[in-house]
């Protein structure tokens, strides 16, 4: 058995066989979770479960109390099912994110994804950064963190898992969190769309429900870069967001507001910044490592 496991609610339209390579080896494990009929999928050497009807986090919640064999695993990933992403892409993920010790973690977004926080968006001055956000899109768990926050799974009523992101690195105490510039995915649908107005209102309630139950925010912040030798480089606040600058250039010319964004995160981190860390770690890197 693999020491690492993806979950995905899916459906019929679902991006999922676009993740495996049919008749190829696979260093990881696939549990689907349909949220409809997803007919036979005996080609991509797949677990499948009932038909858990829902958005992704009701059904995920279900699944996660019900079935104990994602324990056996020590990384868990649970993507959205409009990732476009390839079989050693997520292979590479699971390795990288076990080699830096990451415990809650995930791929960068390719340039040509749809997005709604540009800290998840590539940055192409680093191979990985310690951050203080992972979006609730694609996160990868350390199966003993995934055990820690799964109690937060259910406050989410709505099933849209809106706040949960924010709350997460809050309870890990910033720490040992990260996002994989070198390996990337695509997410393929725009994002934050609500067609019924009544259950935008719901989910953002709950959401603001779900910060203040943790004294949280959402924290856009880059601790510090990591290059392709896996090593953190050495940079001050302000050489840091220069290189987050420059590596994210690409994303200026069509939201010229993420360029301010980025500045209002990144300030907490400067000495003479009249914003207080408000509790986030120094060294984010600093906690003693938990085992698998």
């Amino acid at each position: 058995m693999s020491r690492s496991l993806v979950i995905a609610r899916v459906g019929r339209k679902s991006l999922h066989r676009c993740w495996t390579d049919v008749g190829r080896p696979r260093e990881w494990d696939l549990y689907l979770c349909p949220f409809e009929d997803i007919g036979p999928q005996d080609d991509l050497n797949c677990y499948i479960g009932d038909v858990i009807p829902g958005p992704k986090w009701t059904g995920l919640t279900k699944l996660l109390n019900a079935w104990p064999g994602w324990r056996d695993y020590d990384q868990i990933w649970l993507p959205d099912d409009d990732i476009l992403a390839r079989q050693d892409d997520i292979t590479a993920m699971f390795g990288v994110g076990r080699a830096l010790d990451f415990h809650l973690f995930a791929p960068a977004l390719h340039e040509a994804s749809h997005y709604a926080h540009f800290i998840a968006m590539r940055n192409t001055s680093f191979f990985a950064r310690q951050v203080g956000f992972v979006e609730i899109m694609i996160p990868c768990f350390r199966r003993t963190v995934l055990e820690e926050l799964l109690p937060t799974f259910a406050l989410s009523a709505t099933g849209w898992g809106f706040g949960l992101d924010a709350a997460w690195p809050k309870i890990l105490n910033y720490e040992h969190i990260g996002i994989i510039d070198g390996v990337s995915v695509v997410h393929t649908r725009p994002v934050g769309g609500f067609k019924d107005a009544d259950l935008r209102r719901r989910v953002m309630q709950e959401s603001d429900g779900i910060l203040a139950k943790f004294a949280c925010e959402q924290r856009l912040i880059t601790f510090a870069g990591i290059g392709p030798d896996l090593r953190e480089i050495s940079l001050s606040p302000e050489a840091l967001l220069v290189e987050l600058v420059r590596g994210w250039e690409y994303l200026f010319d069509g939201c010229p507001e993420a360029l301010r964004w980025l500045y209002e995160q990144q300030r907490c981190l400067f000495s003479d910044s009249p914003y207080p860390m408000s509790g986030l770690p120094t060294n984010p890197g600093s906690r003693s490592k938990s085992g698998s």
